[in-house]
């Protein structure tokens, strides 16, 4: 069990340990988050804060944005986090593992904000992880992607290892687990893009 944090401020610090403890799969990882109300709410807090950076971060640090597009980036990070929460809470259901599911919730928040700051810091230093080519028909990976793939493959690590290590659960379950979550970001992301 986490232990107990005084602000907010100090759980953020406990939860950037956390995820990084993650990413290198420390099993410690359980001990910085609080799994409490107070630390529930405090991950919501963090989530808010995650959706609102990437909304309107980029177009603050000089990348341009179609009027509009950072109301549809809220909406649709809140929209598909609330989805993947439900998916997880049938899944763990599914598993006997009820009791996983404000730890998963509390872990998912922090990671996801700590996430969207990354993402924002390096759009920009680095620009836009695709540039259109000439004419507009398709997307092409920039010198600046190898930062994102990197990103990308740390939430993969973080995925893992919240079910590995916060949710404890058997093998085969995290595998499962994690494709269940990896299946609904995957399938909502465009079609909710598509529908805002």
């Amino acid at each position: 069990m986490a232990q107990p944090t005084t602000t907010f401020l100090d759980e953020l610090v406990a939860a950037a340990r956390g995820c990084v403890a993650l990413v290198v799969g420390n099993r410690q990882a359980p001990t910085f988050f609080d799994f409490r109300q107070a630390g529930l709410v405090g991950s919501f807090i963090a989530l808010v804060i995650g959706l609102a950076v990437q909304a309107f971060g980029p177009p603050l640090l000089g990348t341009p944005a179609p009027a509009g597009v950072a109301s549809t980036v809220v909406i649709l990070g809140a929209v598909v986090a609330g989805i993947q929460f439900g998916v997880a809470y049938v899944v763990l259901r599914q598993f006997g593992r009820g009791d996983g599911f404000v730890p998963f919730v509390v872990v998912q928040n922090w990671a996801t904000m700590f996430q969207g700051i990354l993402a924002v810091a390096m759009i920009a230093i680095f620009g836009e992880p695709l540039a259109m080519e000439p004419g507009g028909e398709m997307a092409r990976l920039t010198t600046g992607s190898i930062p994102f793939v990197a990103l990308g493959i740390a939430a993969f690590v973080i995925s893992i290892n919240i079910a590995r290590l916060i949710l404890t659960l058997r093998p085969l379950h995290v595998a499962l687990f994690v494709i269940a979550q990896l299946a609904t970001a995957f399938v909502m992301q465009p079609l909710l893009g598509a529908l805002l």
